[in-house]
């Protein structure tokens, strides 16, 4: 499975390299003047079938992971353990998020919407860097009683 994982990778990001050089020949026939006006016909389509790989890619990877997860109940059971326990610090992180706007913020033009989730996704990474470091000092702590 990840054999054929790797091999759609690679013929993916060929394609793409593919797709980026062929752009620049496109862009290079045209001329100059056909890129600053934005009739770059060449360009346009090489970033559509880039964007479509992409998409396919992200496919791929997602069914590849869903497939893998089901095989096992163990890998289910601790999928959904961590499923729910990202959405419990996502929510966390929200609820402490502030609502009133600063002043930066009314100045910028910045609506409250868009302000408690900045600040709500700027708690999740201050929450991620803290598991992240007390994960390291766990399994350090885990190593020196082990040994």
């Amino acid at each position: 499975m990840e054999n054929l994982l790797k091999r759609i990778t690679n013929i993916a990001v060929l394609a793409i390299a593919a797709i980026a050089v062929i752009a620049v020949f496109f862009a290079a026939l045209q001329g100059e003047e056909a890129i600053k006006a934005g009739s770059s016909m060449g360009l346009d389509v090489s970033f559509m079938l880039t964007y479509a790989m992409i998409f396919i890619i992200l496919l791929a990877i997602v069914a590849f992971t869903i497939m893998q997860i089901a095989t096992d109940k163990k890998k289910v059971v601790r999928t959904l353990i961590l499923f729910v326990a990202c959405i419990v610090v996502v929510l966390v992180a929200y609820f402490i998020a502030p609502s009133e706007l600063s002043e930066i913020a009314t100045r910028v033009g910045i609506s409250e919407s868009v302000y408690k989730w900045s600040g709500t996704l700027l708690n999740i990474a201050y929450i991620m860097f803290a598991g992240v470091c007390l994960s390291l000092v766990g399994s350090l702590v885990y190593i020196k009683i082990k040994k």
